[in-house]
């Protein structure tokens, strides 16, 4: 009976792997699409929305189950606790790479604005596969790491706003592109923090 808990254990890291691997292909196909500039990447993302979500969902039914049948202690109810809130993340995280998609697909970006956003790919797909491997393998140095590394994020942000905020100065930018691009950087900006969420919940481990 404890082997088979155990198993169930190996199977939420196991399912809280693939999920972030799907948040990666994500930030792979946002990366196609700048390169590419073809919006079926991005639509892709949106319908992978559902399959984040869902598959999250999976992993706190399976965690409730857990906890019902076996009262866990200890590290074991740490982890089942920190798994239903991952699993929450993820569908947060989802929902805003899935939001950002939709705005780049109905607003062009201009070269320093594909910067930015290149940028911001560049750091969040580190801190996801750093965050992930803090929580599966228990690493508080890594969550830590993941933690600091959202700063990149906060920049960014501050950066990419200043610039459209310019554009607007001049007269580049009409006011709903302006204020659908202050979204999109905002996605951004809190798909850095969720990633950072994740590793703060493996440093509770």
């Amino acid at each position: 009976m404890r082997t088979r808990y155990r198993q169930d254990l190996d199977s939420i890291r196991n399912m809280s792997n693939e999920l972030m691997e799907l948040v990666i292909l994500c930030y792979d196909k946002v990366d196609l699409f700048l390169e590419n500039n073809n919006k079926k990447n991005l639509e892709e993302i949106i319908e992978l929305n559902d399959d984040i979500r869902r598959n999250a969902a999976d992993i706190e039914r399976f965690c409730f189950e857990l906890l019902a049948l076996q009262q866990p202690v200890a590290r074991d109810l740490r982890f089942l606790q920190m798994s239903i809130k991952l699993a929450s993340t993820f569908k947060r995280i989802a929902s805003h790479l899935a939001q950002a998609s939709m705005i780049m697909i109905e607003y062009p970006l201009t070269e320093e604005e594909v910067d930015f956003v290149k940028r911001f790919i560049s750091n969040q797909k580190q801190m996801a596969s750093d965050s992930i491997n803090s929580f599966i393998n228990n690493d508080n140095d890594l969550g830590l790491k993941t933690i600091e590394d959202d700063e990149v994020n906060n920049k960014l942000f501050v950066e990419a706003v200043n610039y459209i905020a310019d554009l607007n100065k001049n007269n580049s930018i009409g006011a709903i592109e302006l204020s659908e691009k202050v979204l999109l950087y905002k996605y951004f900006e809190r798909l850095g923090d969720r990633l950072a969420r994740v590793g703060d919940l493996a440093t509770r481990l």
